[in-house]
């Protein structure tokens, strides 16, 4: 008996592997070091204004230090992004498409997520690789080895290429066995009913259960 489109709705997405738990427990906090790292470069530049405007001083390594974490944060907050399906994606189209098209339409666009970005995880370990090998350094008044920022940069590029290739595998063998509406449920763009529950859980509120509104009336 062939199985469903949808596959069988009762039954539940296999648990995560330790290593795919892993994987987002680094993204999760990648995601927190980037915000981290955008508050820093936002500081930074606001201490160098207040500086300049009101002290007569500054760091003279503003645009340095912002550049490095402005890069850093990008990348480093990929993977948790591609975790929680935040990524900006143009899918009108997509929505109005059969089941089987959909999941076909998601593993291609994974697919190519994770060609593309091993492509940028090489070139950009390389070129770290290649600064290290030249012990270059910025020409700013720091002087900072470039291999530091580039090394994280292409660490966060790294995470992303592990975070999607597990995915795709996932969705793979989702494909696999049918289970259609699990691969839609996976990588289909978040809705607003989604962002709307998860800011309700985010608050802590949660709705009544029956009768407990009045479980403290006479």
């Amino acid at each position: 008996m062939q199985p469903a489109e949808g596959g069988d709705a009762a039954t539940s997405p296999p648990a995560a592997t330790p290593l795919e738990r892993g994987v987002q427990a680094v993204g999760h906090w990648g995601l927190i070091a980037a915000g981290t790292g955008y508050l820093l470069m936002t500081g930074i530049i606001l201490f160098d204004i207040v500086g300049r405007r009101m002290l007569g001083v500054s760091t003279a390594a503003t645009t340095e230090l912002t550049g490095y974490l402005l890069a850093i944060g990008m990348t480093l907050g990929l993977a948790g992004t591609l975790g929680q399906r935040a990524h900006v994606r143009i899918d009108v189209l997509v929505q109005k498409m059969p089941l089987r098209t959909r999941a076909a339409l998601h593993l291609l666009s994974l697919g190519t997520l994770v060609l593309v970005t091993a492509f940028l995880t090489f070139g950009a370990v390389m070129l770290a690789l290649e600064s290290w090998d030249f012990q270059a350094t910025d020409t700013s008044a720091l002087r900072t080895p470039l291999v530091l920022p580039q090394s994280l940069w292409a660490l966060g590029f790294g995470l992303l290429l592990l975070t999607a290739a597990l995915l795709l595998i996932r969705c793979l063998r989702w494909f696999m066995q049918g289970r259609l509406a699990d691969i839609d449920r996976a990588l289909l763009s978040r809705s607003d009913q989604d962002e709307a529950r998860e800011t309700i859980e985010a608050a802590g509120l949660a709705a009544p259960s029956p009768g407990e509104g009045s479980a403290g009336r006479t």
